[in-house]
């Protein structure tokens, strides 16, 4: 008999933490977990969550709770109580919600369902699963965490070791399984016919291509200031941005687009919001660029990996744990000083680089069988009522094999590859 497993994202906005959910649900063993996803009426990311096999309830009670920022999470005056406050008809939703699906397990997926989920299922007595896929810079929000850990009492599934980073010294077990990504879709090879046209593009450009919503620790600011430089060197270099303002003001957008012309970039720099051809766009690109203060894992390296794409980042939250700096990839400081852009990665590649190139594409193509991995080392959970079903489920499951590790180089298409091994 299969056991309910609920999936807790008040997230109404599509996220990478949301497509790595869907993905998770879509490989679980049918015969032994039945996953059901809670969200919010309406949640934009739903469009992915219907093909992947589970009952989906919108059982997630609005809030304008969740619209608050973790930097507004404070133990200020009054901030305590009234957050508490507001927490109290989340709660008693989602412990009604729970109660009809009987779940065995409370898996959650985002920071704010961390707390407020996990506190009725905690009223419920059901064993809760944190997956935990934020650094949270924000010191108020990292001691409400701190604080509902007594609590709730999870296990915690941390997707980098730097967001495990964390939980050092609350008393939580903690499991590093790193973000399974299906790199079937995101093989070697030529663009689509067209699409440089599509989005005018002159033939022969130097393309850097940045993929991720436009929020401000996504970096964005950074790069358009960085920009210039790699335009000196450069004339021809074209910048795609692919994303649009999720989780922050809608103005945001406007605010780049404002620097990009205030820089007299405008006219290198494509904005062409969230786009479904990803995988596309990094065959397009010569390299793809990460410029994010403070990134928990840096799924798009992964994919701009396998697609065979050199990768500049920033040396930020778990990048380090899939980018060797100077090996198979170009790392440089996350707050992106002028001498340290993009524009270092002109430069030639070595000759061992080159040598390393089919090695690297090779290990790339070995992902298409990622799926099939994660379903047969997928595990069952124990007995309802025992924390242990959580910690099998999160320690046996092996989740990702990373792949073809490629190097940087600005319209050199050498890479260099080795293979990792994540569970």
């Amino acid at each position: 008999m299969s056991r309910v497993i609920a999936y807790v994202d008040h997230a109404a906005q599509v996220g990478g933490a949301e497509k790595s959910l869907v993905e998770l649900v879509a490989h679980l063993d049918r015969e032994r977990f039945e996953p059901v996803i809670l969200h919010v009426p309406d949640a934009e990311w739903l469009r992915y969550a219907k093909g992947c096999g589970a009952r989906l309830r919108p059982g997630i009670p609005r809030s304008s709770l969740y619209d608050a920022r973790r930097g507004e999470l404070s133990d200020g005056p009054g901030g305590g109580p009234r957050l508490l406050l507001g927490a109290v008809g989340p709660v008693a939703g989602l412990y009604r919600e729970l109660g009809a699906v009987r779940p065995a397990i409370v898996h959650t997926n985002s920071t704010k369902m961390h707390l407020l989920a996990g506190a009725a299922a905690r009223l419920r007595r059901r064993p809760v699963v944190w997956h935990m896929r934020d650094l949270l810079t924000e010191p108020g929000a990292r001691r409400w965490l701190r604080r509902a850990i007594g609590t709730v009492r999870p296990e915690v599934i941390a997707i980098s070791e730097a967001v495990a980073g964390q939980f050092e010294g609350p008393g939580c077990r903690v499991h590093v399984v790193p973000n399974g990504i299906p790199l079937d879709r995101f093989e070697p090879g030529p663009p689509p016919p067209g699409l440089s046209d599509e989005l005018s593009i002159p033939d022969g450009a130097p393309i850097a291509c940045v993929v991720g919503r436009l929020t401000p620790w996504k970096g964005h600011q950074a790069l358009l200031r960085a920009w210039p430089g790699v335009r000196a060197r450069l004339p021809d270099a074209r910048l795609l941005v692919v994303g649009e303002v999720a989780f922050w003001e809608d103005s945001y957008g406007d605010d780049l687009r404002a620097l990009a012309a205030d820089l007299g970039i405008e006219g290198s720099v494509h904005w062409l919001g969230f786009r479904e051809d990803v995988a596309d766009l990094l065959r397009l690109s010569d390299l793809l660029v990460l410029p994010s203060t403070d990134e928990p894992f840096g799924r798009v390296v992964i994919e701009a990996m396998a697609v065979g794409r050199p990768v500049v980042a920033t040396g930020s939250g778990g990048i380090p744990e899939i980018v060797a700096d100077g090996e198979t990839g170009l790392l440089v400081p996350s707050r992106w000083p002028r001498q340290s852009s993009p524009c270092s990665a002109t430069a030639p590649a070595p000759p061992r680089w080159a040598r390393r190139a089919g090695a690297g594409r090779s290990s790339a193509s070995t992902c298409g069988a990622w799926p099939g991995r994660w379903g047969r080392s997928t595990t069952r959970y124990w007995a309802p009522g025992s924390r242990s079903q959580a910690q099998e489920y999160l320690t046996r499951r092996r989740i990702l094999e990373q792949c073809a590790l490629p190097v940087l180089a600005l319209r050199q298409r050498s890479m260099c590859g080795r293979r990792h091994t994540h569970a």
